[in-house]
C-alpha cells in the first residue's frame, strides 16, 4: 500500500468509521427485500463449511433461545455484506429453504426433532416455526461516515481489517477444553483434580508416561488433558477394540461408557483413583526400564498395556505389578515395537493392530481369553447397541418457550466500571469450567489496538448469579487481555488474586497504531489511557433470577465449539486479508485445473471446501517465488520417518508473511504474479509428463487424474489411498527447475522414472529403514534425475579459425538448411542438439548456420 493510501486507511478507522448494534428477528432479516440486500459470501469469505450435524445443533441453539454470537455487517450503502459469521447466516438461510434436515447427531436436547425440515416442522409443529422467526439476532453494522467513496482497493482493505479483528481473537476450544465444561460437576472427575492438586509429581508421571512432551507443559502438565485421558481408559476395556477403532460415534459411546461408570462408583472414589495410579506407576516403570536398558518403546505401547490392565481387572485375574513383569512387557513392546507404530496411528487398521498384539501377550501371560475384548461377541454387540441408543429426549417441546432465555439488550460497561466490580469480587472471570489463558501478545496486541481505534469488540456473555456475582461465560480471553495490559488482577477459579500470563506485555506488531509499537500502558499518554478505561465493552447479562433453568456450561460450549475454525497460514486465512488480485488469479487458477491436478476433489454439495486447492497453488508460487529470489533458506524439508520419505514446508508462517508483504510493496507483488506463472508452467509440464497417448478433450481430464493418481499410489491399496499436499511437493522438487522443452522432449522416459521415484517414496526396503539410508538414496535419486535433465549452460566459444575449419567441415554446406555457407556470411553457432533438450555443450555437437535460419529453429534437432 503507497503512503498516500495508508494515511487515508489510518484516518478512515480513526475518524470515519461508525459502529451501531442494533438486534433483528429472523423473521425481518430473513425477508426478500431485506435478503436482496445482503451478500453473505463476499470474495473475502471462505466457503460454506458446517456440515448437517454442526448446522442442527445452530438451529437447535435458535430454537433453545440460546444466545449466538452476533453477525457482523458492513454497510457500503449499495449493499450490506456479512463480514463474519456467514456459516450462522447461511445455516438459517438453508434450513428454512429446506436444503437439510435435522440431524439426530446434531440434536443435543431435542432429538426428537431428528429427521425434521422446515416444510414438516411447519405442517406438524407450526409454533416451533413462528418462534424460530421471533427469534431475535444481534447485529454489529459497520458504516463509513463523512467520507467521499473510497477506491475499490481502499474499499476492500478496510472490510478485510474489520474482517480480521473479528476472526484474530478467535482459538477454538480444543476437544479436552469442551470435556473439562462438560464434566464440571462430575464427582469423579473432579475428585481426580483434587487428588492431582495434591500430588503434583504424579501428574507429572501421567503426563511423561502417555502424552507427547512438550517442553511448555513438562513442569505443569493442562490437568484438562490428563483428565480427559484418564476418563477414557477407565471405560476403555469395556468397549470392544474393533468398535473403538473404527471411530464412528466413538466420543459419545465412550461418553455413556464414563457417565455409567461414573454414576455406579458414587462411592468408590478413592479405591479408583488407587487402582489407576497404581497402574500409571507401574507402566512408567516399564518405560524407565526400557530407556536405562535401550530397548525401544512408544506411548502407544503403554496406552495398550495400561487398557490391558483394566481388562485383567474386568476378569478378576489376579496379578502382581512387580519387576519380573516390567521385564517382560518392556522385552514384548521392544520386539514387537512396528505393531506400536506412530504413524497413521488413529487409523483403524493401526489401532486394531497394537491393540491386538497387546492382548497377545496378556493371553499367554495370564491364560485370559482376550477376544471377546478385540472383537465383541453377541453380547457386547448387544451391549454396545443398547450404549448408542439415544436417551429419551429430555426437553420437550411444550416446555421450549419455558427454556428461552429472558434476553434483555446487551448493556454497555466501561473498562474501568469492570475492573472495579472485580476488585469487589463481584465479577468471576475464570469459572472452573473455563480453559486457562491462550491468546498469544500478538493476538492481544490486535485486541488493544481495535479498543484505542474505537473499534466495537464482541459482547461479553456473563450470568448473574442471584448473590450478585457476574460469571463469565465467553469473553474470558478478551477480558484477561485487558486486565493484563492495564496491569490489573483477577480472582481465579480458585479464588485467588491472579495475574494474566501476558501481565504488562508491550504492543506487537500492530497494523495501523504502528507508532504505539513496543508500548505498555504505563508508558501510553494520559489520553489514551482514558480511552481504554473509558471503552465501552457491550455486555449480555443473563440473570438467573428470571432464568431459573439457565445452564452457563451448555451456553460456553454452544458459543465455543467451533469444528471448523479458519486455520492459521491457510488459503481460508489468506482469503481474507491478501490482496484482491492475488487471491482472484489463484482462484481463477484453481478453477482451471481442479478437475485433475487437486489436494481434494469436491465431487458432491456436502462435501466441505476448505480450500485446500487454492492453498496447494499458493504454496506452489510460494516455492516458485523464493527459487526465482536470491532467498537462501531452505523451502521443503524432506525426512525419513522408517519405509517412507515425508515432506514439508519449512515454515508456513513465511507464506504469511509474504502475502502480507504483497499488499504493501508493489515490487513483490508482481514478482509473485511470475512466480503464479511459474506454477502454471509447472502443471504443463506434468500434464505432458502424464499424457502418453492420444485422449480427446472429453477424456482429458478424467485421464490426467487416474495417470496423477497413479504414480502418487506408488503401488498402495485403491482403498486406503487420498491425495496429499506433499505428494505435490514431491513433484515440485522434481520438475520445478526443469525446463518445458525438455519435458517435451523426454516426457515418456520421465513418467517411468517418476513412478519409481514416488515408489520408493512411499515404499523404501527394510534395508534402508535405519539411519536415514532411504533419504541418502532419494537424494540420489532426485539429484540423478535433476542433473538428467538439466540444460547445459552455453559456454564454448569459437574463434575465427575455429569457425572456419567448421565450415569447411562441413563442406560450406549450413547445418540446418543445406544451404551454402560461407565465412563473412551473417552466421552462428548452432547446438545441432539444442541445449534445452538435453544437448552437450561440446564442440562434437555444434555446426555452423545461418543466423536467421537458427532463429526460426528453436528447440528443435537439425535435419541434417
Amino acid at each position: 500500500m503507497n503512503m498516500d493510501r495508508q494515511k487515508v486507511f489510518e484516518k478512515i478507522f480513526k475518524e470515519h468509521l461508525k459502529v451501531e448494534t442494533y438486534s433483528k428477528s429472523i423473521d425481518s432479516l430473513y425477508s426478500p427485500r431485506s435478503r436482496n440486500k445482503i451478500n453473505f459470501k463476499p470474495y473475502y469469505q471462505r466457503n460454506y463449511v458446517w456440515d448437517n450435524n454442526k448446522a442442527s445443533y445452530f438451529i437447535e441453539s435458535i430454537l433453545l433461545g440460546t444466545e449466538i454470537p452476533p453477525l457482523i455487517f458492513f454497510n457500503n450503502n449499495e449493499e450490506v455484506e456479512v463480514i463474519d459469521g456467514r456459516q450462522r447466516f447461511e445455516t438459517i438461510l438453508r434450513f428454512i429453504n429446506n436444503s437439510f434436515s435435522l440431524t439426530k447427531r446434531g440434536l443435543n436436547s431435542l432429538k426428537q426433532l431428528k429427521g425434521s425440515s422446515w416444510d414438516s416442522l411447519a405442517r406438524s409443529e407450526n409454533d416451533i416455526i413462528e418462534s424460530f422467526l421471533d427469534a431475535k439476532l444481534r447485529i454489529i453494522e459497520f458504516q463509513l461516515v463523512n467520507e467521499p467513496p473510497l477506491d475499490k482497493y481502499l474499499e476492500d482493505q478496510v472490510k478485510k481489517e474489520i474482517f480480521s479483528r473479528y476472526n484474530s481473537g478467535i482459538t477454538p476450544l480444543k476437544k479436552f477444553e469442551i470435556d473439562n465444561a462438560v464434566y464440571d460437576n462430575d464427582e469423579l472427575t473432579n475428585s481426580f483434580k483434587a487428588f492431582f492438586e495434591e500430588n503434583h509429581s504424579l501428574k507429572i508421571l501421567v503426563y511423561q508416561t502417555f502424552f507427547k512432551q512438550l517442553k511448555k507443559d513438562s513442569q505443569d502438565p493442562p490437568i484438562e488433558n490428563i483428565l480427559s485421558f484418564i476418563r477414557r481408559f477407565l471405560v476403555l476395556p469395556s468397549f470392544p477394540i474393533n468398535y473403538f477403532s473404527r471411530g464412528t460415534g466413538r466420543t459419545d459411546i465412550l461418553a455413556k461408557l464414563y457417565g455409567h461408570f461414573s454414576d455406579s462408583n458414587i462411592d468408590n472414589h478413592f479405591a479408583i483413583i488407587n487402582s489407576f495410579s497404581e497402574k500409571a506407576r507401574f507402566i512408567h516403570s516399564v518405560k524407565k526400564y526400557s530407556n536405562v536398558n535401550s530397548l525401544r518403546i512408544h506411548r502407544l505401547a503403554l496406552e495398550c498395556f495400561l487398557w490391558g490392565l483394566g481388562v485383567l481387572d474386568l476378569e478378576e485375574v489376579k496379578y502382581e505389578l512387580n519387576s519380573d513383569l516390567i521385564v517382560k512387557i518392556a522385552r514384548y513392546i521392544d520386539k514387537n515395537i512396528d505393531e506400536y507404530d506412530a504413524r497413521d496411528f488413529a487409523f483403524s487398521k493401526e489401532v486394531m493392530a497394537r491393540f491386538s498384539a497387546t492382548a497377545i501377550f496378556l493371553q499367554e501371560e495370564f491364560n485370559v481369553d482376550m477376544n471377546v475384548y478385540i472383537n465383541a461377541d453377541e453380547s457386547a454387540r448387544k451391549r454396545i447397541t443398547q450404549v448408542k441408543r439415544p436417551e429419551d429426549a429430555v426437553t420437550k417441546l411444550s416446555e421450549l418457550e419455558s427454556l428461552r432465555l429472558n434476553k434483555p439488550e446487551p448493556s454497555r460497561n466501561s473498562i474501568d466500571d469492570i475492573v472495579r466490580m472485580m476488585n469487589r469480587r463481584k465479577f468471576m472471570v475464570r469459572p472452573s469450567y473455563q480453559r486457562k489463558e491462550v491468546i498469544n501478545p500478538k493476538k492481544a496486541s490486535s485486541i488493544i489496538e481495535s479498543i484505542l481505534l474505537g473499534i466495537t469488540l464482541p459482547p461479553i456473555f456473563v450470568y448473574k448469579h442471584s448473590n450478585g456475582v457476574h460469571e463469565v461465560i465467553d469473553g474470558q480471553q478478551r477480558l484477561l487481555t485487558i486486565l493484563g495490559f492495564i496491569g490489573s488482577t483477577y480472582i481465579n477459579e480458585k479464588e485467588k488474586t491472579s495475574f494474566s500470563k501476558n501481565h504488562k506485555f508491550s504492543l506487537r506488531k500492530l497494523r495501523i497504531l504502528k507508532e504505539l509499537t513496543g508500548e505498555k500502558f504505563e508508558n501510553l499518554n494520559g489520553s489514551l489511557q482514558d480511552k481504554i478505561y473509558d471503552f465501552q465493552l457491550y455486555v449480555v447479562e443473563i440473570d438467573e433470577n428470571p432464568n431459573p433453568n439457565f445452564n452457563p456450561i451448555d451456553l460456553f460450549i454452544r458459543l465455543n465449539d467451533k469444528p471448523y475454525p479458519i486455520r492459521e497460514h491457510s488459503f481460508e486465512m489468506w482469503n481474507s486479508w491478501a490482496d484482491i488480485e492475488i487471491i482472484q488469479c489463484l482462484k481463477d487458477l484453481k478453477k482451471k485445473l481442479d478437475s485433475w491436478f487437486f489436494v481434494k476433489q469436491i465431487k458432491k454439495a456436502t462435501d466441505r471446501d476448505r480450500m485446500e486447492n487454492e492453498e496447494l497453488l499458493t504454496t506452489i508460487s510460494f516455492l516458485e517465488y523464493l527459487a526465482n529470489s536470491s532467498d537462501g533458506k531452505k523451502s521443503i524439508d524432506i525426512y525419513q520417518k522408517t519405509d517412507r520419505i515425508n515432506a514439508r514446508i519449512r515454515n508456513k508462517a513465511r507464506i504469511s508473511s509474504l502475502m502480507q508483504e504483497l499488499n504493501e510493496e508493489e515490487e513483490k507483488k508482481k514478482l509473485f504474479f511470475t512466480a503464479i506463472k511459474g506454477a502454471r508452467s509447472f502443471v504443463k509440464k506434468l500434464k505432458y509428463v502424464l499424457l502418453d497417448q492420444d485422449k480427446p478433450s472429453d477424456e482429458l481430464n478424467l485421464y490426467l487424474k487416474s495417470e496423477l493418481n497413479e504414480i502418487f499410489k506408488a503401488g498402495k491399496d485403491n482403498r486406503y489411498f487420498r491425495r496429499t499436499i506433499q505428494d505435490f511437493y514431491f513433484m515440485w522438487l522434481f520438475l520445478g527447475a526443469i525446463n518445458f522443452e525438455m519435458v517435451k522432449y523426454h516426457r515418456l522416459d520421465m513418467k517411468k522414472e517418476l513412478k519409481d521415484a514416488f515408489y520408493f517414496i512411499k515404499n523404501i526396503p527394510e534395508e534402508d529403514w535405519e539411519n536415514n539410508l532411504g533419504l541418502m538414496k532419494f537424494q540420489k535419486i532426485l539429484n540423478a534425475f535433476k542433473s538428467k535433465y538439466s540444460k547445459n549452460e552455453r559456454r564454448t566459444k569459437l574463434n575465427e579459425k575455429e569457425k572456419l575449419d567448421f565450415i569447411k567441415a562441413q563442406g560450406n554446406i549450413s547445418s540446418i538448411s543445406g544451404a551454402p555457407v560461407f565465412l563473412g556470411d551473417d552466421i552462428e553457432v548452432d547446438h545441432i542438439t539444442p541445449l534445452a533438450i538435453g544437448g552437450e555443450d561440446k564442440k562434437s555437437n555444434l555446426g555452423i548456420v545461418h543466423k536467421d535460419e537458427n532463429r526460426s529453429k528453436g528447440a528443435k534437432e537439425n535435419p541434417n
